[in-house]
């Protein structure tokens, strides 16, 4: 300390005053370390032991040999710049690219939708740390020469300024890096997702404008934390200061809590090392915050999240955020290989298409309709919270089966209000938030899906289907609140349960469990202990799309990221029967039968299994010499283009006025051209090859007329059947 006064008394000079009086260079230079002393929230002296310590006494690499000065390299006590306090550097004079987000509504002012320039002490920060004046360049130098440059030299230095390899670089374009110098406060305007000014702690400090400045975060004279930070960043300690982001701490997210570590291979998921020293013991829960954002060098405009793609070693947001760690080398489940399979929803080829925003001050972040619609994407953040995703798929079967899994909590959807007349899509939709997995609420698998599959999101402009039609073709999405929709014939249970509900005696084959139509279901093939998977889906269950839609491989994460089947279809997982035939993941092969195959299997009591349909099949009753059941070319799962078995009678049409492709989902279509045919929709036997059908009673026999097709063309049949009206009777009576 005796030394920088003396330094002090050395620098200093009378000032003249008006009148012919001076002030005596000791009064400026006691003036000068009273200023200092009291300014910087720490002790000058603190500064010495730190980066910011330039003069040639300094431990640090980057120093001059010019001057042993340390507070001169900021400071002055006379000719200072106007910026407090007692500045001594001069403004660069550069226009900053500056920080952009649709999110960040406490920014955006009555006046001004963007932020500002750097103003305060952000400004001066920035004459340093932008790399466009050299360190040592002052206003002021210690005795009788006035502006002038020492020469600093060491490691992240370049011609005396900071290089563009250092770490300290921030440079002119702010677009990666936090915002500063914007007002904070609740009401300006109103941001549910930060807390109050007025709780923030004694070492967070907003400027006097009350607007936050580099030196929120970073005290320049040093501090116990590296890089001067104000508090610790481990545990999400000085982000959580500021920010209150939705569901973080009410859920709370397994982000929040994961003790996974880094496996070593591949990219460095975590840019600061926060635990002891090397990586080796950091987890989600001690980077928080930091393993997906950095407050430097972050996605530009994207929430600074930091994805490393590692085949560039570039930035790319939202999917190498989730990537870094959702490879197998952190999280346990590896997503990553599912994305480069050859149909996926693709996050890795699309990138910053992912735009919420939010429509009203307050208000939570979402994407608009419109951009859903236009600007078609399949981002991680489009399905999952990361401030809100717990670990755990949903529970598959029972009457709650097309709830959301813990993995969706946070995210949205949005809800049919209402539905529409039976065979029509939605045209009004609730937005409904993930919020709980407890039944009854509007937390459906479903309205995930629906905000970018229906009206929603793309109104009467429905996209092309990313797989193309059974044929390769071209052909363009069917609206799912038309599919599915409660009101028609027939559906899949995704939002309400399945119409076909025979009382449970009405079927005299099926055995006096009480379970009726479910003995045609693989529930009852479950060889005893606690039932899951699949083994859990009985007739009055609901389900969900991905029980349907996903990976090929069964040992895959589940969900519908990718897979080498079209359309992002799961495989017959049972371990029997032809893959192709995922229907009897939840249908049971021995009452329906497969390719090459019709059952003789009895239940014990004489009665065959395959009479536990409604109509035993094949319903033609030829058995394992029905077309649809041989093997070969243009029958079995090849009668049709879908490659699946049961689509060639049930839900695989191609509706030709609208070129679009009707799946499995549900029906309502009309009665065929024959006389008496039912309608279509009746059991969704709108299938790829049928034209009419009648269906069977205990005394009447089925019928079933066929499309007259030209296979080479046809999008969705590859056979000309035979009609037959002499089909099986039905074992039961049911509408």
């Amino acid at each position: 300390m005796k030394r920088k006064i003396l330094d002090l008394l050395r620098w200093a000079k009378p000032l003249p005053l008006s009148g012919g009086y001076k002030i005596p260079a000791i009064g400026i230079a006691g003036l000068a370390v009273a200023y200092l002393a009291f300014s910087a929230g720490s002790s000058p002296a603190t500064v010495a032991g730190t980066k910011h310590n330039f003069g040639s006494l300094s431990s640090a690499s980057a120093k001059t040999a010019d001057s042993s000065e340390v507070c001169v390299f900021c400071h002055t006590p006379h000719n200072s710049s106007p910026q407090k306090p007692l500045w001594n550097r001069q403004d660069s004079g550069f226009t900053y690219n500056v920080y952009e987000s649709q999110t960040l509504a406490a920014t955006l002012s009555p006046n001004s939708p963007t932020l500002g320039q750097p103003t305060g002490s952000s400004k001066l920060c920035l004459s340093c740390h932008d790399g466009t004046i050299a360190i040592g360049s002052l206003l002021n130098l210690p005795g009788a020469v006035l502006e002038g440059t020492f020469n600093v030299t060491g490691a992240g230095i370049a011609a005396g300024k900071i290089s563009s390899t250092s770490t300290a670089y921030i440079g002119t374009d702010l677009r990666d890096d936090h915002p500063i110098s914007f007002e904070y406060s609740l009401a300006y305007p109103s941001n549910t997702e930060i807390k109050d000014n007025t709780t923030l702690p004694a070492e967070v400090k907003l400027d006097s404008a009350n607007k936050v400045q580099c030196t929120s975060c970073h005290d320049p004279h040093g501090t116990a934390y590296p890089k001067f930070m104000v508090a610790s960043l481990s545990s999400g300690g000085l982000c959580t200061t500021c920010h209150d982001k939705r569901y973080w701490t009410t859920m709370p997210s397994i982000h929040q809590t994961s003790t996974a570590t880094w496996n070593g291979n591949g990219v460095n998921p975590w840019h600061e090392d926060l635990g002891n020293a090397g990586y080796s013991d950091d987890t989600p829960a001690i980077q928080s915050c930091l393993a997906c954002h950095r407050s430097h060098g972050g996605a530009s405009g994207k929430s600074l999240l930091k994805g490393t793609n590692p085949s560039t070693g570039l930035i790319t947001d939202e999917e190498y955020t989730c990537l870094n760690c959702h490879n197998g080398n952190v999280a346990a489940k590896n997503m990553d290989a599912q994305l480069d399979y050859l149909y996926k929803h693709d996050a890795k080829g699309v990138y910053g298409s992912h735009l919420p925003s939010r429509a009203t001050a307050g208000e939570a972040a979402r994407e608009t309709a419109s951009n859903l619609g236009n600007n078609r994407h399949a981002e991680c953040s489009d399905c999952h919270n990361a401030h809100g995703t717990k670990a755990g798929n949903h529970t598959v079967g029972g009457v709650n089966g097309n709830i959301i899994g813990a993995n969706i909590l946070g995210s949205w959807g949005v809800k049919p209000s209402p539905w529409a007349s039976a065979g029509n899509p939605a045209l009004t939709y609730t937005v409904a938030d993930f919020t709980s997995q407890t039944p009854g609420g509007d937390n459906l698998e479903g309205y995930l899906c629906m905000k970018c599959h229906s009206y929603y999101a793309y109104g009467s402009l429905p996209p092309n289907v990313p797989s193309g039609n059974a044929d390769g073709s071209i052909v363009v999405e069917s609206d799912i609140t038309a599919d599915f929709n409660t009101n028609n014939m027939s559906f899949h249970p995704a939002f309400a349960q399945g119409q076909n509900q025979p009382n449970s005696s009405a079927n005299p084959n099926w055995p006096a469990n009480s379970l009726g139509l479910t003995n045609t279901f693989r529930y009852m093939d479950f060889p005893g202990g606690e039932r899951t998977g699949f083994y859990n889906v009985q007739h009055n269950s609901t389900i969900t799309c991905t029980d349907c839609h996903g990976s090929h491989n069964s040992n895959d994460p589940k969900g519908p990221h990718g897979s080498t089947d079209k359309w992002i279809l799961r495989r017959n997982e049972t371990g029997v029967g032809t893959a192709a035939n995922f229907c009897y993941n939840c249908h049971r092969r021995e009452v329906y039968g497969d390719q090459g195959y019709v059952s003789s299997a009895t239940d014990g009591n004489g009665k065959f299994l395959r009479d536990y349909a409604r109509v035993t099949h094949p319903v033609d009753g030829l058995g394992t010499s029905s077309p649809f059941y041989q093997s070969g070319t243009d029958t079995g799962n090849n009668s049709n283009k879908f490659g699946i078995l049961c689509l060639s009678c049930h839900g695989g049409a191609y509706d030709s006025v609208n070129n679009v492709m009707k799946g499995i989902h549900g029906s309502n279509a009309a009665a065929g051209s024959q006389s008496g045919s039912d309608a279509l929709g009746t059991r969704m036997m709108n299938g790829a090859c049928v034209e009419s059908y009648t269906h069977a009673t205990t005394t009447a026999n089925t019928q079933m007329w066929f499309r007259t097709i030209t296979p080479a063309t046809d999008k969705v049949c590859y056979k000309n059947f035979t009609n037959f009206t002499n089909g099986n009777l039905a074992n039961y009576n049911y509408p």
